[in-house]
This record gives structure tokens, sequence and C-alpha cells, in this order.
């Protein structure tokens, strides 16, 4: 009998491992791991269409016979479902396919205009509306007769133009203009405004800027124009941000000799002006409207052709202000404020976490709830101090472009910055449900030229620092306490027994951690848009903090008969100084620990009865802040030239600083503490 050669003519085989030939997928995606028999020899993956390997990842993408591969569809933005093949190819031929579906997301149309519409100039005037959308829109005019002057021109993924002819009529005119998203019911629809040509820029009456405020809020109806002078630096960015939202480059201040006008731009892109410009700013159909968080007025939404004319000046000379709390007489106004201090000298300019990406630019709602007792999620105030003792602040941003570079300075100097107003909150009033807002001042540098004259020497100082807890290094081994590093004092809290050398803690311990200060100058690569030594929890980056838990009806707290903890600060002592004191330190809660504290003063750690030093505080909720703020409380006069007392920050009320009743658990965290005496 003649041997068959059946076996050896046998046809190849290929089996993915439980059918696994379509796979299904939410608009999240994820992986999928693959198992394949096969008697082929080498093989590829690959998509049928190139442009699906933009979603759809596979790896290994080749091999020989048996394999495991994965397959990653990354999430899906748009609304639309979609759809590849993935092809296991064989010397250029498909022998296998599996099929991805992936379902799309919620159709999203948000048009970038704002509600009172867009102003255009009498002249005519070209331009540009946002579009955000997943799915594709068109934009049409409503009344197609209007197309004798408003031309809907070309158009991207995520922009609208509109071309407006001059309107040579004496008559006003309207055009409404829709954009809606296919196949959905989604749209908007915005007006666009044009006034006849007896309100040409050529015609308009020059008014003071102190004369344009007077007309209060609303739509401007008079035929006016403003002139002034730029005095915000765009590129440094250094302005106030929309509350707890993104950064934008969109806001400018201009002034003349009767005051300061902030200016928010309708679209970024037209913020062009530069530091010490001259303008004149055609303000007919403008709005002024008052600012949610600073309660002050501001031209809100200036259109791209207001601004008339625009050439280099020679800047304005700033005002010099002798006396730091009056700052509200130069409202938006360019002032030096001479001799001052920085009450902290501690870390640089904005000591702010610049890991943005573990919490994100715009807080979850669930932070936002303090966000009233928080400055702006990503901006950061000094305390200034003068020679009498009065009180300012200093506040940098995020995206401040010279934060990093320079430690704050030790000694005295002279600061320029824009006086801005704040409406919020305030930190040293007992917490309130309802919300006690009210009106303090700050000033904002441009850029780290406007910091000068200032020494790095102490002894310029206007207070003596009498005692000093931390910056502090890692402790490896638990302590039972923490001990001043300058003049007489300790640390400890009234629960914890020993500071753990650790990132972590238990009912019983204080604990190091992070305090998000930068303890370095730092330098900037602009081209990789990053700061260098890169941030991260080091001691080489960051100085280091300690923390508490367990704040509310703790039973091992000691020295307490109250049901909040408290931080304590014993054993101090002032002797010799009989000026001024004033105690001033950093501190913040986690999302659960406690949002009011009292400070008192005793005799003894163990005394029975406190005395309050002023009234109870907010401690912001890190996660809003994004940083440890700055508290700065006067001390009374009984303790000048005082030998052993203690001071203690009590946890009051069990309430949380994510603003939830009945929780105060959780951690607090203090980065340094420093009491200091006016010379």
């Amino acid at each position: 009998m003649a041997c068959s050669d059946d076996d050896t003519d046998a046809r190849p085989y290929l089996h993915v491992v439980d059918d696994l030939y379509e796979v299904n997928y939410d608009v999240e995606g994820g992986v999928q791991d693959f198992v394949m028999y096969s008697s082929y020899g080498h093989w590829t993956l690959q998509t049928t269409y190139a442009e699906d390997e933009e979603w759809l990842t596979a790896w290994p993408a080749e091999g020989d016979g048996d394999a495991r591969f994965a397959v990653k569809v990354n999430k899906n933005d748009r609304a639309a479902s979609r759809q590849a093949t993935l092809n296991v190819v064989v010397e250029g031929e498909s022998v296998a396919t599996i099929t991805f579906n992936q379902s799309g997301a919620e159709p999203v149309l948000k048009v970038d205009v704002k509600e009172s519409g867009r102003t255009v100039s009498v002249k005519g005037e070209t331009f540009n509306v946002g579009v955000e959308a997943n799915l594709g829109w068109v934009a049409e005019l409503v009344d197609p007769a209007d197309a004798a002057w408003v031309t809907v021109g070309d158009y991207t993924d995520d922009m609208q133009t509109f071309v407006c002819a001059a309107n040579e009529s004496d008559t006003p005119r309207e055009a409404k203009v829709t954009i809606k998203a296919y196949g959905t019911s989604l749209s908007q629809t915005f007006s666009i405004h044009q006034a006849d040509r007896s309100s040409a820029f050529e015609l308009a009456e020059k008014v003071t800027v102190a004369e344009l405020l007077a007309l209060g809020e609303g739509k401007i109806a008079r035929n006016v124009y403003v002139e002034g002078t730029v005095i915000s630096d765009r590129t440094t960015r250094n302005y106030p941000l929309a509350y707890l939202d993104e950064y934008t480059a969109n806001t400018m201040f201009v002034e003349d000799a009767t005051g300061g006008l902030w200016i928010e731009f309708d679209d970024a892109v037209d913020n062009t002006y530069d530091l010490n410009d001259d303008v004149a700013i055609h303000m007919y159909g403008q709005s002024i409207a008052r600012d949610t968080y600073t309660n002050g007025l501001k031209i809100d939404g200036l259109t791209s052709s207001a601004v008339q004319s625009a050439v280099p000046g020679k800047g304005v000379e700033p005002i010099v202000v002798e006396d730091i709390s009056q700052l509200s007489q130069y409202e938006n106004r360019l002032v030096t404020l001479r001799d001052v201090e920085f009450v902290l000298p501690y870390g640089t300019l904005c000591n702010i976490n610049e890991a943005v990406a573990a919490y994100g630019i715009e807080q979850p709602a669930k932070y936002q709830r303090s966000a009233d007792y928080n400055d702006l999620t990503l901006e950061y105030g000094h305390y200034l101090r003068d020679g009498k003792g009065r009180l300012a602040k200093l506040y940098t941003s995020w995206s401040f472009t010279e934060r990093g570079l320079h430690l704050i300075p030790e000694g005295a100097g002279d600061i320029t910055g824009i006086v801005n107003k704040r409406y919020k909150a305030d930190r040293y009033r007992p917490y309130s449900a309802v919300r006690q807002k009210e009106e303090s001042w700050c000033i904002r540098v441009r850029r780290e030229s406007d910091i000068t004259n200032f020494s790095a020497s102490d002894a310029t100082r206007h207070s003596k620092t009498v005692m000093q807890i931390g910056p502090w290094s890692l402790n490896k081994t638990a302590l039972p306490e923490i001990v001043a590093s300058v003049g007489k004092g300790r640390l400890k809290h009234s629960v914890g027994v020993t500071v753990k050398g650790s990132t972590t803690g238990t009912t019983d311990e204080m604990y190091w951690a992070w305090a998000h200060v930068r303890n370095g100058a730092a330098t900037f690569d602009a081209g990789n848009d990053r700061w260098l030594p890169a941030y991260g929890n080091a001691t080489t980056v960051q100085y280091t903090a300690v923390m508490a838990q367990n704040w509310w009806k703790n039973t091992a707290a000691q020295y307490s008969s109250t049901d909040g903890c408290c931080w304590i600060l014993t054993d101090l002592s002032t002797v010799g100084y009989t000026g001024a004191l004033s105690i001033a330190f950093t501190a913040s809660s986690n999302t659960i620990g406690p949002i009011e504290f009292q400070m008192e003063w005793a005799d003894r750690e163990d005394a029975a009865e406190w005395t309050p030093i002023g009234t109870p505080y907010v401690c912001a909720n890190w996660h809003c802040d994004i940083h440890a703020p700055e508290y700065v409380f006067p001390l009374p006069d009984e303790l000048k030239d005082r030998e052993n007392f203690c001071i203690r920050l009590r946890a009051t009320i069990q309430r949380n600083a994510s603003d939830d009743a009945d929780v105060a658990n959780g951690t607090s965290r203090i980065g340094i503490v420093r009491i200091s005496c006016l010379n």
C-alpha cells in the first residue's frame, strides 16, 4: 500500500479563543486581551483604514503562529458611533478579521458668544465665533434677508467666521444667527448688533475713565470713547481668573488720569495690546458689568473692532501709596507700595502645587462647596506689612510666568502693581452656612521686576522673628514634638504623642507631608512649557509640612475638655519683646478635615481656661486652593514680654472643609509658624 500524504496537505488554520471576532465598547473604550491559535507563519495586525489607528491600537502588532495580543480602544469624544476592522494579515492577505464597535458620546454644542450677542463696528467688521462640538454643525442666518450685510464665511471644526458690511444708513440693524448640530435638536441663536452711522467713532465724544464708569451697569448708549495707557502685561498672564475655572488671557487694564478700567475682551485672541501702549477705545454699544468675583465694574466682552488705535507710549507713573490700608481708593490703578516686607518670606511668588494634573484646573463640585472661603483655584496670596504693621495681600496666579524664579526676600523693599478688589467670604469670621461676603483689596504685580529694592538681609525688616517652627526636614524616626528653629517653642497636637516619619499617620500621630511650596528657585523651560527642576514630592523641590487627623471627639485627646482637637504651641516666650506681636502660619484641611478653628492662649497647655485671640477662622480646603494659604493674627498685649505661655488652634465645629455637617475627622496641615514683633 502506498502511504497517504493527507497530513502534509492539511489546510492552515486560525482560531480566536471564545470566538471574539466582534467586540463592543461603550464611549469610555478599554482594553481587550485576545488568545489566537494559528498554524500560519508570520502575521501582522492591520486596520482596514489607516485613520482607525488613531483610536484603535493592537500590541504586539505582529508575530508567528500562536499568540496573545491586546487591543486598546480610546475614549470616543465624538457623538457618532464608530466601527473598525482589524485584519490578521499573512503574506499581504487578510486571513481573519475582528470587528470593533464603539458607541458615541452625548452630543455637545457650545457657542462662544455672550448672552448679549455681538456688537460690530458701524464701519464693518470680520469676527470669529468659537464652536465646541463633537458632531457636525452649520451656521445659518435666521432671516435670509440679513445676507445683504452679514456673510457666513469660512469655518473650521471649532470656529466660524462672519463678515459684516459697513452700515451707511441712519438706522441701527440686527441680525440673528443660529448654529445647530446635525441630526439633533441642539442649537444656539445669537444676535449681531450694528449701530447706525451717527454712532461712528469719528463722531464720538471723548470721556474719562471715571466718567465712563459713572454711567453704571448696562449697555453704553452714548457715542463715547476713552483714551488711556495699558498698565497690564499680557505676556506674564498674571490677571484675575474666572472663579474656579480655566485661565483666560482676555483681561487688560487701562488707566488715565482719573481712574483704572478693567477690560475683558470677547475673545482672548483680540487681546494683542502690550504694556505701556496708548490706546483709544470706542465704547458705544459695549457693556459695563459687575464682576461676580470682585464685585467691581468692568467692560464685559469688548469686541475686536472697539480699539481704534494703539501706539507704544511712555507708560504710567505709579501712584505712591504711603498707607497700604487705603488701597480701596485706587481700584484697577497702578501703585507702588514703599518699604514693605513679606510677613512670611516662605517659598516663591506663587506657592501653588504646580502638579495640576492631580486635581485638574476646575475642581469637582464637592470641592467647590466651600469655595467662597478659598482663593481662586490657582492663585496665591502673600501678606505684605509696612512699618506700622498694616497689612495688604499680593496675589500672583498659577499662570504667572515668573512665579518660581526666586525665593521671597527676607528684607523690605518696594512693590508696584495693579490694585484689584476681591469679594468673598472672609477667612477671619466664624463659619456661616450663609456666605458673608465682603470686599477686600489686593495688589497684583505684573512681572518680577515690579518687586524692587529688596534686601536679602532680614536686618531691613520692620519686624523681628521671635519664634519660628519650620520649615523642617523629613524625620526618619518618630519624634515626640517639633522644636522651634528660631526662638523658643514646641509644636504638638492634642492627640499626637509622636511625629511619625512617613506620609501616612494614625490617630495618635502627627506625620509629615508635602507643603506644596517650592524651597528653591526654579528656571522656566519655555520650549517645553515647564519648570525646572520638575515639581514633585521631593525635598529638593518642596518644603515639608506636618499633618494630624481625627479632630472631633477623639477620646485620645490630651489637655482638652472640648470636642475639637487642636494644634498646640507650647513653651513659648516673648521676653524682651514689647512691640506689637503677631503670629503668621500656613494651614489647610483636606476634604473631610475641619473647616473652622479658634486661636486661644493660656499659661499652660493643660489649662482649664483659654482666652480667645480674635474671631474663629476658616481653614481652606487644600483640594480647592491647591496650596496652604497664609494667615496672620495680631496677638494681645498680655503676651508681650511674657515667659512660658501656650497658643492653640482648636477645631470648633463638626463640619469639614467640603462644607459637610457632622464630619470633621479628616486631616489638617500646617506648613510653617512664625511669631514676629514690630521694631
